[in-house]
């Protein structure tokens, strides 16, 4: 793939997002009850998938470095039989800035790892979030579990590629005001990942082969939850 046709790639995915999140935005507000936003702050750990050169056997292992998070979820509440508002559907964004090393495969030893130093990486998670909660004795209090689905976006400073991401999750909400909390939750955070060429930039620059099969990340993160009731 060169260069124009990675960046009309780009963009089409870039727009295709912000369609899903306008017909979102359009469709659910119908049968919601309420509109929660929450700017998310944490950590994640975790990442490792296998590298090698053009038609040779696996030789390292690819980690990200554990690091911080931020981004921001926004959806919607909806009341059923069973349970005031505890059905939500969200659609978040998560960035994680962080550095990518290798490290060999015992007992190959290469000169890959050594001279492949560490490079930056930006990883862009976009997921919808399916989220039950639960009423306790605790008024204030509500646990939930979450499922999520979407795209994660890895880019290095060669290049980027999107892939399948999925999550599961769970966690407590505490709202000691009615349109304001707390949320914190916890969340297994795979990627599915295909062998593909990957451009990274190490020294004098280099391309490796990211290997298929999935990564694994974990995810821990907390922030305020505004609510708005619809009508208000």
């Amino acid at each position: 793939m060169n260069l124009s046709e990675a960046v009309r790639a780009r963009k089409g995915i870039g727009k295709g997002r912000w369609l899903l999140v306008a017909v979102f935005a359009g469709l659910v507000p119908i049968y919601a009850q309420h509109f929660d936003v929450t700017p998310l702050f944490g950590g994640r750990v975790g990442g490792s998938m296998k590298v090698q050169q053009e038609g040779q056997p696996p030789q390292a292992l690819a980690h990200l470095s554990d690091s911080a998070t931020f981004g921001v979820a926004a959806g919607f509440r909806f009341s059923g039989e069973e349970c005031e508002d505890c059905s939500v559907v969200e659609f978040r964004w998560m960035r994680q800035d962080t550095t990518l090393g290798l490290k060999e495969i015992p007992p190959v030893a290469t000169p890959l790892a050594s001279s492949f130093g560490r490079t930056s990486v930006v990883l862009d998670h976009y997921l919808t979030d399916f989220s039950y909660e639960w009423e306790t004795p605790v008024k204030a209090a509500r646990p939930f579990i979450m499922a999520s689905l979407g795209a994660a976006r890895l880019s290095t400073p060669a290049s980027g590629s999107t892939k399948f991401s999925f999550g599961l999750g769970a966690g407590v909400k505490v709202f000691p005001q009615r349109h304001w909390g707390l949320r914190f939750h916890a969340e297994w955070l795979p990627t599915a990942l295909r062998s593909e060429v990957q451009s990274v930039i190490c020294g004098s620059g280099c391309v490796i082969a990211l290997g298929g099969g999935i990564m694994n990340q974990f995810e821990f993160s907390v922030g305020p939850v505004f609510r708005f009731q619809k009508g208000q």
